[in-house]
């Protein structure tokens, strides 16, 4: 059984709070993760005037079987942390746009508010056996504009550390990166649909031992390029994906599919590292095929709504 519980309280004219609580279970299979995940979290606003902060804070445990593409059973545990701030009512369409332990939306269709707003945040996974060598914090960067019916979000995640804003844990391998592109429309007021646009590039860790002298992805001798760790040293993958969200009262299904290419991935950092001088390249082997991806996450739910 799964539960949405949703409190509003409005303790003056210029003051409102808005708490939501979401208990769920998800299930997702696809040929890069395969998983069963339990999650509690809770989303929650405090408007005065104009003026509007939005807090999420989640915890979820669940079942692995694939992670990554690389196969290793075992119970896994995450959290995620997120606070935009901006100007608008807010009281509409949280929580799905922010959060990466659950799609789930929180929305009311007799609700016309709107939010225009900017945060920061992080999260964290821990995973089973031999997949605990990429259990890196990753921060995000949160824009999230809504009106009415509709809301869109852009979502930036990183390792990388910057002081308590940006609070990755400054790794460079894993996970390193992903930008996140949605948009939101609630259809009744039980449905909503989500749609939008997923990329993300996952690196192994680079041999800061030796010099950087690898051949591959070195155009010919003239970048250099670091060798990788032995640990999972082939792990290199590019996913751009595109994704639709139905939500109905008791459901909700989510279908992801595009490619991964180490062509694309080797592009995006090849650009980043060689323009900025962050660091040498990774042995992006650039003569793979693209291949497919795909996901399907199916998530049950009942909800109930309470207003005083």
């Amino acid at each position: 059984m799964f539960g949405l519980l949703n409190y509003s309280i409005v303790k003056a004219q210029e003051v409102s709070i808005n708490a939501n609580f979401l208990l769920g279970l998800d299930i997702s299979i696809g040929n890069q993760n395969k998983k069963i995940t339990s999650f509690v979290s809770t989303f929650g606003t405090i408007g005065y005037n104009d003026i509007s902060i939005e807090s999420g804070l989640s915890f979820s445990l669940g079942k692995l079987f694939k992670r990554h593409t690389i196969k290793s059973a075992g119970l896994f545990y995450g959290y995620d942390f997120f606070t935009l701030i901006g100007i608008g009512d807010n009281s509409n369409l949280l929580g799905s746009s922010s959060s990466n332990i659950t799609q789930t939306l929180v929305f009311d269709k007799n609700n016309k508010g709107g939010f225009k707003g900017l945060g920061f945040g992080f999260q964290k996974e821990f995973l089973p056996n031999k997949l605990s060598f990429f259990n890196q914090k990753r921060g995000k960067l949160i824009l999230r504009l809504s009106n009415d019916q509709y809301s869109f979000d852009l979502m930036f995640l990183n390792d990388l550390n910057f002081g308590r804003i940006f609070n990755g844990d400054g790794t460079d391998f894993g996970s390193t990166g992903s930008l996140q592109l949605g948009y939101s429309r609630i259809l009744s007021e039980k449905e909503i649909f989500r749609t939008g646009i997923t990329l993300e590039l996952f690196t192994p860790k680079a041999n800061y031992r030796k010099t950087p002298n690898n051949p591959i992805n070195s155009d010919d001798g003239r970048k250099n390029v670091w060798f990788t760790e032995e640990t999972f040293h082939n792990v290199f993958y590019a996913n751009l994906n595109f994704l639709g969200y139905y939500q109905s009262n008791d459901y909700s299904i989510l279908v992801k599919t595009g490619m991964n290419s180490q062509k694309l991935g080797a592009f995006i950092q090849n650009t980043l590292h060689d323009g900025a001088g962050l660091n040498p390249r990774f042995p992006w082997n650039t003569n793979v095929e693209d291949k497919l991806f795909y996901e399907l996450g199916v998530t049950g739910f009942k909800t109930m709504d309470y207003e005083n």
